[in-house]
């Protein structure tokens, strides 16, 4: 059986159900496809920033988010402590919140269904209908049913089977981060910042990366860590380990679960995190890419959940315009936008995580950043300013 739509996407994400929201929201007739029955867990540090939380308020979902747990500020390890607050900006928040995936990316998929999107749970996307002239025509699901479409946004993950299928090269060599975490409880009352800690060693090594303590409310945190694969040495690194290392050096008095007990209640989640651009053009004849497909995580945090977002609803927006006033063959107005918006940053983003990868340098700048007191300084040396205020 063959089903014909304006729009398909594969992956129902943050970047997948911000791009059905927004295309849906034009009367185009859109389908979006997820493997998974919602709501389901993913593996994220469950942070949101002020960015993050300004395109959920967009999507008019400000009343849904205000739900939960509040974020005013992060507070920088390196290891002395420093905070860094939230701007204040016209019209745009100055916090964020802490929320879980399960339930946001469940209000996100509720969100593009109320828009007009048709919301197809179960159906599992493991690649791309191509044409005679390599044109993409649709998505192939896992039960073989074809779902034919004018334009395919695949937002289906960092092991993209859109991308796989079409057996892609980018023009760009971005990087990726490996990443652990596991929600517990905490003996300490709840608090209001992001906590990010610079020091994470290997062998004394700096890593390239950081470990988090992000509050969820009620008792419990998200902690993790983080490191890119720009260091050499990153696949001899035992991830489980290093998060229990980490966790070591916090303090005891929060009563926190051991590694043993996380495996055992399987609260571990480890991920990859593409950054930077892993798919670049971020289109091919009828067929965008966004969130992790497109590797549009922040180059220098990780932060993901914001530019899955921004760059979803790019992609709704700039398919369904060329669908309107050309056709499926060019969608470089796609890639015209993520390159004004994001081009000069992940530029920088990539020069920092290969310079990152050099264990010296890297310990030899967090040495620096220690004994500098000027907070403005700071945040400005380590690119925190632009990238945790959403800029």
């Amino acid at each position: 059986m063959t089903r014909r739509y304006d729009l398909a996407i594969a992956g129902a994400g943050p970047a997948g159900s911000a791009a059905a929201w927004q295309a849906a929201r034009t009367g185009a007739r859109v389908v979006l496809l997820d493997k998974a029955e919602f709501p389901r867990d993913k593996p994220c540090g469950d942070g949101l920033t002020p960015r993050a939380t300004n395109y959920l308020q967009k999507m008019g979902l400000a009343d849904e988010i205000a739900k939960f747990h509040r974020v005013n500020r992060a507070k920088i390890y390196s290891p002395s402590e420093w905070e860094l607050s939230f701007p204040r900006r016209a019209g745009m928040p100055d916090h964020g919140h802490g929320i879980r995936r399960c339930e946001l990316d469940t209000m996100l998929l509720n969100n593009a269904a109320a828009a007009g999107a048709e919301v197809r749970q179960a159906a599992e996307v493991v690649g791309p209908l191509v044409d005679d002239d390599g044109r993409v025509t649709g998505v192939m699901l896992k039960s073989g049913e074809k779902v034919s479409a004018d334009a395919v946004i695949a937002a289906d993950g960092a092991y993209s089977p859109v991308k796989r299928g079409l057996k892609l090269e980018s023009q760009y060599n971005g990087y990726s981060a490996i990443a652990i975490r596991a929600e517990m409880p905490v003996n300490r009352p709840d608090f209001d910042s992001l906590d990010i800690h610079l020091k994470l060693r290997f062998r004394g090594d700096q890593l390239p990366g950081y470990g988090w303590v992000f509050p969820l409310g009620g008792g419990r945190v998200n902690i993790g860590v983080g490191y890119a694969n720009s260091y050499k040495h990153w696949k001899q690194i035992n991830s489980t380990q290093l998060l229990g290392e980490f966790m070591a050096t916090l303090p005891r008095d929060w009563e926190l679960p051991s590694i043993a007990e996380l495996q055992k209640s399987k609260a571990l989640q480890g991920w990859r995190l593409p950054m930077g651009f892993t798919a670049w053009p971020p289109w091919r004849p009828g067929v965008l890419f966004a969130g992790d497909a497109l590797g549009a995580a922040r180059p220098v945090s990780g932060a993901g959940i914001s530019k899955a977002l921004q760059s979803g609803m790019a992609a709704g927006e700039c398919a369904i315009a060329a669908l309107t006033n050309g056709g499926p063959a060019d969608f470089t107005n796609y890639q015209q936008t993520v390159q004004a918006v994001w081009g000069k940053e992940y530029r920088r983003g990539r020069l920092f995580n290969k310079v990152a990868g050099i264990p010296a340098l890297t310990g030899a700048a967090l040495k620096v950043l220690d004994s500098v007191n000027h907070p403005g300084f700071r945040t400005r040396l380590l690119l925190w300013e632009s990238t945790l205020s959403g800029r």
